[in-house]
């Protein structure tokens, strides 16, 4: 279940002042620690209480499955790994096929004029 956590200050002539934020957030069975600036728990708590989410857990959880969803070349099968190594030797129409099972909704023109823009 999501923590609150613990905010700490060590306040001392000369000493800057640090805060530190555990939040525990539940995935099904799974308790995962983490450690946050304060900047970001900021952010996730303005996000919860304008209501966007109901919990720091929700808003955590989301935010984390939004990211991976976007980045499926984090799980490449060893197939697909071997496709792109060998992209330079592909047909337009495997670079494709490569290309629609990675971003899904985008072609491969479309994918390098992002990546010119960037």
């Amino acid at each position: 279940m999501g923590g609150r956590g613990r905010k700490t200050a060590i306040k001392a002539k000369g000493l800057s002042i640090h805060f530190v934020y555990k939040i525990t957030v539940s995935f099904l069975n799974e308790v995962v620690t983490s450690r946050l600036p304060e900047e970001l728990v900021k952010k996730v708590d303005q996000a919860v209480l304008r209501g966007h989410f109901r919990s720091r857990s929700e808003a955590l959880r989301t935010i984390v499955e939004e990211y991976l969803r976007s980045h499926p070349e984090l799980f490449l099968g060893e197939e697909l790994e071997n496709l792109l190594v060998n992209s330079p030797n592909l047909s337009h129409d495997d670079l494709e096929r490569v290309g629609s099972k990675l971003f899904e909704g985008l072609s491969v023109p479309q994918l390098v004029a992002e990546g010119r823009r960037r």
